[in-house]
């Protein structure tokens, strides 16, 4: 049983090998040579652990069998066990498999993202798979790994016919089945220290290290936990804010408490437009615009010869962008209704279009200060609304239209998630022409995602990876399929822009765009490119008559500050109630952010990895003047700010949406 074992922990530690070559390509670990061998002990303790409870059954009934003394029960045992191992170590080998795929597209181990195959779109999740992948061969894989495993037990699980069990004395032999037993759960456990082994656990300052260290086995019951956990959790009183929600409210705003209303607290959170009388003569329309994986870190190598910006780059280049910018979540469904929601998304915090929330009416909603001076509010999806309940969800938030795909009978081709881009801009501008309401338009693209299939009529621009980002890049042809379908999606977001620029709308019209999270990457990051990691772009397209100069686009922002943004550039005379920050406004100079993604609050001087259960496990930052960041040893003033202000925003979101909704005054 131990030699087997020991075959079991060697083949994933070889799996490890094979995962830290494969995806560690291009990195730099220069003068991180202790720190490797130390992610491959820490993993061989992880792979252990797992062996460990693996066997634990068949620990416990060899210590019975011990005890009886009765040979042939151990030769029934040896050929049960057999079984018992294919099953059990094939499916974590699958498993690892699995992960392995998971990763190329998350960047990371399995997460609660595992949860999609279920509650996202299942029918396309298993097409896009099909497309992607030589599903036949996997399969065949799978089947290999199984049989392997059915070999290798019954080769090594043998009694020979001699054989006999010793010692004869029962005591010794009670005395050996406690031996093995401790043996068994101190290898389950992974420590002799205070706390077991954790998923947690860091060997490093180097993300990618700490990966590799890490078995997808421990992420994965991690994921369990975490999504049965994402509704119960009372983030007020775990963020040690019970009974005092309006201390919550000060501290995230930097308020005395004595300012905070005791009656309704959230009214902190309503600010006041004056009238301006250009604004009102102008009636601005507002299109906002989330596109699917648009991330920042990819941008950096646009050129002529890698051109994956296309159309969009001559806007980019003319109008506003902020790249000090990061999403709220790591996936679409949590981003797109945390643009929209004006209150941030907390840790593990539950998806709002899929829980009970998502029917509540709330003040706080982002489309209720366009409904109170009139305009026309709509939701226009690339894909199919009934996803996640999304449709439901924009309905009750306030919009008075909700398209969809299959909403829109425009004979628009597309892909199992939603038709492409440029069908889905040319229904935005036909919106506009409807009527001469004024509107407020917006709007989620889907063509950026896999299967990455394209109109067959788009001819691509030059993408010839330049070779800094060429050593970095992890499976080459799917890469270049990936950075042909970022250019389409940005070349016809472009073509768009330009096309409203053209028209009678461009002096009426403020278009906001952003990405639903970043590129999720075909190359890996070092642990100090924290924005890289997880930041999209905010562009702002703003007619010149109410364009304010000298914006200061190096602030940080995030989804909060979307709405306030808008509100001020397009709005008079009104009143919102918001979590974010106006990012034109002084105040945004001091801004802070938060986002799920990585975990990462941020502000101009320095950032921290909090974990919200765990701050043993958070790691500190300082900015260098490139945007890059160093690891600290130490915690300064700066980041106890910066954990206060996550803990103050998880209570003060959890309170917006589980006490205010009786509040809510929708016009």
């Amino acid at each position: 049983f131990l030699l087997l074992n020991v075959i079991f922990i060697f083949a994933m530690s070889l799996f490890r090998l094979i995962f830290f070559f494969y995806y560690g390509h291009g990195t730099d670990f220069t003068g991180l040579g202790a720190d490797i061998v130390r992610a491959f002990y820490m993993g061989t303790r992880f792979d252990a652990v797992i062996a460990a409870i693996v066997s634990a059954p068949v620990t416990l009934v060899f210590a019975v069998i011990l005890i009886i003394g009765n040979l042939s029960y151990l030769k029934k045992l040896f050929s049960c066990a057999a079984v018992y191992y294919t099953a059990a170590f094939g499916t974590l080998l699958v498993l690892l498999c699995v992960d392995f795929g998971f990763y190329s597209y998350f960047q990371n181990h399995f997460n609660i993202m595992v949860y999609g195959i279920i509650e996202d779109d299942t029918k396309a999740i298993l097409t896009t798979i099909y497309k992607n992948y030589n599903i036949f061969a996997i399969a065949a894989g799978f089947a290999l790994i199984f049989a392997a495993v059915y070999f290798i037990s019954k080769s090594v699980l043998k009694v020979p016919a001699s054989a006999a069990l010793k010692p004869k004395n029962i005591f010794a032999r009670i005395f050996i089945v406690c031996v093995l037993i401790f043996a068994n759960a101190v290898t389950a456990r992974g420590s002799l220290g205070t706390y077991p082994i954790g998923v947690n656990a860091s060997v490093s300052s180097n993300a990618f290290i700490n990966k590799t260290a890490i078995n997808c086995f421990f992420t994965f019951l991690a994921a369990v936990k975490e999504h049965g956990s994402e509704e119960k959790t009372d983030y007020i009183e775990a963020a040690g804010y019970k009974d005092d929600i309006r201390r919550a409210f000060a501290d995230y705003l930097d308020e005395d408490i004595n300012n905070i209303p005791s009656d309704d607290p959230q009214d902190s959170l309503t600010v006041n437009i004056a009238l301006d009388a250009e604004i009102e003569a102008l009636k601005p329309n507002v299109i906002l615009i989330v596109m699917e994986s648009l991330g920042s870190d990819l941008i950096k190598y646009n050129s002529s010869d890698f051109d994956v910006l296309g159309e969009l780059q001559k806007h980019f280049d003319s109008d506003t962008v902020f790249y000090n910018f990061v999403p709220a979540y790591h996936s679409t469904d949590g981003s797109i209704e945390s643009v929209i929601s004006n209150v941030a998304r907390k840790p593990s915090g539950l998806k709002l279009s899929q829980s009970k929330y998502a029917y509540n009416k709330y003040k706080h909603s982002g489309p209720v200060p366009y409904k109170a001076k009139g305009y026309e509010t709509v939701f226009i999806y690339g894909g199919n609304t009934a996803w996640r309940n999304i449709g439901n969800y924009m309905s009750n938030l306030g919009f008075d239209k909700v398209y969809g795909e299959k909403g829109m009978n425009m004979g628009y081709s597309g892909n199992e998630w939603g038709i492409y881009d440029e069908f889905l801009f040319d229904y935005i501008f036909k919106t506009m022409e409807s009527n001469e309401k004024r509107k407020f338009i917006y709007s989620v693209s889907t063509t950026n995602h896999p299967p990455y299939s394209l109109p067959d009529n788009y001819i691509a621009k030059p993408l010839n990876p330049p070779q800094s980002l060429q050593n970095k890049i992890i499976g080459g042809d799917l890469a270049q399929k990936r950075f042909k379908t970022y250019q389409y999606a940005n070349e016809m977001l472009g073509r768009f822009i330009t096309k409203i620029k053209n028209s009678k709308y461009a002096d009426n019209t403020i278009i906001a765009v952003t990405g639903d999270h970043n590129f999720k990457n075909a190359y890996s990051y070092s642990s100090e490119e924290l924005l890289s990691q997880t930041g999209v772009p905010f562009y702002l397209y703003i007619p010149e008559k109410i364009k304010k100069r000298d914006i200061d686009v190096s602030v940080f922002g995030s989804y909060l500050d979307i709405m306030p943004t808008l509100y001020n550039l397009s709005l008079s005379d009104v009143s919102y109630t918001a979590m974010g920050t106006d990012l034109l406004s002084q105040k945004a100079k001091k801004n802070r952010v938060y986002t799920t993604s990585n975990d990462m609050a941020a502000d101009n001087q320095c950032a921290v990895i909090y974990k919200f259960q765990d701050e043993a496990a958070s790691k500190y930052y300082l900015w260098e003047k490139d945007g890059s960041a160093i690891e600290i040893s130490s915690q300064e003033e700066g980041h106890k700010k910066l954990i206060k202000y996550v803990l103050a925003l998880s209570a003060v979101s959890d309170y917006m949406i589980k006490y205010t909704a009786e509040n809510a005054n929708l016009l």
